[in-house]
């Protein structure tokens, strides 16, 4: 592929003379990017920074939801010459919202990286670009032709986007065409400004397939501290007067201090941070006495899973999906269970086949067992618009509360923080069905099993059966 180079045309460092890297010598310093960024270009890293590094080391796509003023961008330059230097052939594509951006932003930390280390380094520095070979080189694109970043498809590529936030979806369709490549990796990096886009749901519903990592200004060594001991990042009276001045709640403090995205989101039912402090292995001790209750989302298209989740107590201390089984596989599993468990309630989603595997369970003679259709009617029709949305308001109130306790399972998290909520005509409630999910979306099948395990017995919408050996079939009071 040629390459575009007519922003590059203004030299600002003569051509020097590659240093020669054995290839057991770049193997090394390909799987320490710390080592290598303190001790070849003399950078000291703290730590979130040194996050960084390890994380671009270790996964295919890393995003980066960050603060102002927290030295994000200065390692972005490091992670662009660690590649170049420590791996054979290598290429970096990197970009952001605008030429601007561009050449001012990551390419002037670049250069200066450059500056500080050009005998280590080599190669051809222009304002935007570092060339140390025909296929060995580094690159900054502005995101006005989405078809410049196409046709990228040697073995180790990386792709820095920066202010990522703000770059067009058509930039990260045109990325994704690339990381066909078994060495092709991306890096995200920005404030979290907006609530759509490929930034926003690698922390969200993609964020399985994505290491995130988080960025708060107080995670930062000045704000450790109370003191300036680094005077490039953010210091403990910025972020005193951005208090003083926007208020905890506002979304410039949320976004510019605490690196987060915005909680007044209008269509987001709980908030990724809720869902992640939820997510905390010491959270909610449990007890032998607490009980058990099981809630089981069934698959009802070939694309989705069935998803299993045992809480006992106010903590999930078993979860699990599976590809479409039978009817009869599917009960199966919820039998086993039960029998391990001995659950107080076991809540399945009747709609679909799922109402077999709960006609299956009765055979067995299972007891707890309760059919729920998510579809009907809520106990409050003037508040929610179903049963569904009646029972995920109830959820939200638990992470609000904080009395759940989550396992730190990236696809959980995500779905949680995925679920959407709008509001009727009429000002019920509704959630976003699963009929609703966009092209390539999941459906939510984890956390509809832990909604229904968690589920509050409502009035209208559950179809008991208890069991034969009790000889109660009355409505029994709901665990809370």
């Amino acid at each position: 592929m040629k390459r575009d180079s007519s922003q590059n045309s203004i030299p600002v460092s003569g051509e020097v003379e590659t240093p020669h890297y054995l290839d057991s010598v770049r193997a090394i310093w390909a799987n320490d990017p710390v080592r290598f960024t303190s001790a070849t270009l003399g950078a000291s890293p703290w730590s979130k920074q040194i996050e960084i590094l390890e994380a671009i080391r270790d996964n295919v796509r890393v995003a980066v939801r960050s603060c102002n003023g927290s030295g994000k961008t200065y390692i972005a330059a490091h992670v662009v010459l660690w590649w170049l230097m420590c791996h054979h052939n290598a290429i970096v594509i990197t970009t952001a919202p605008t030429a601007h951006q561009v050449r001012n932003i990551l390419w002037r930390e670049i250069r200066c990286a450059h500056h500080e280390n050009a005998a280590a380094v080599g190669g051809t520095l222009l304002r935007t670009s570092l060339e140390l070979g025909d296929k060995h080189y580094a690159e900054g694109l502005s995101t006005d032709t989405p078809e410049r970043f196409q046709g990228f498809h040697e073995g180790h590529i990386l792709f820095v986007v920066d202010e990522a936030s703000g770059v067009r979806e058509g930039i990260f369709e045109a990325i994704e065409g690339s990381m066909t490549s078994a060495g092709a990796k991306v890096l995200l990096l920005g404030n979290p400004t907006s609530l759509k886009g490929t930034f926003y749901e690698a922390s969200h519903k993609r964020r399985g397939l994505w290491k995130t990592i988080h960025i708060s200004a107080f995670d930062t060594p000045n704000l450790v501290k109370n003191e300036v001991v680094m005077p490039s990042l953010v210091t403990p009276k910025w972020v005193a007067d951005a208090e003083q001045n926007c208020g905890t709640e506002s979304y410039l403090y949320q976004v510019r201090v605490m690196g987060e995205f915005p909680s007044e989101s209008e269509d987001t039912l709980i908030s990724l941070k809720l869902v992640e402090s939820a997510a905390s292995e010491d959270r909610l001790a449990v007890s032998t006495d607490d009980f058990i209750e099981v809630g089981v989302d069934v698959a009802r298209v070939e694309s989705d899973k069935t998803a299993i989740c045992v809480r006992r107590g106010n903590k999930i201390v078993w979860l699990e999906s599976f590809g479409r089984q039978d009817t009869m596989g599917t009960a199966g599993r919820v039998a086993r269970i039960a029998r391990e468990h001995s659950p107080s309630a076991i809540r399945i989603d009747e709609i679909g086949i799922g109402a077999g595997v709960v006609d299956r369970l009765h055979e067995l003679e299972i007891p707890k067992v309760e059919g729920i259709n998510v579809a009907r009617r809520a106990s409050k029709p003037e508040q929610f618009a179903n049963l569904m949305a009646e029972l995920y308001d109830g959820l939200r109130e638990r992470f609000m509360g904080g009395r759940i306790a989550i396992p730190d399972d990236s696809d959980l998290i995500s779905q949680l923080a995925s679920v959407k909520y709008s509001f009727t005509s009429s000002g019920q409630m509704r959630i976003e069905g699963k009929d609703e999910l966009r092209s390539g979306e999941h459906s939510p099948d984890l956390a509809d099993a832990v909604m229904l395990a968690f589920a509050k017995s409502a009035d209208r919408g559950f179809r008991f059966w208890v069991g034969p050996e009790s000889g109660d079939t009355d409505l029994e009071e709901p665990c809370d």
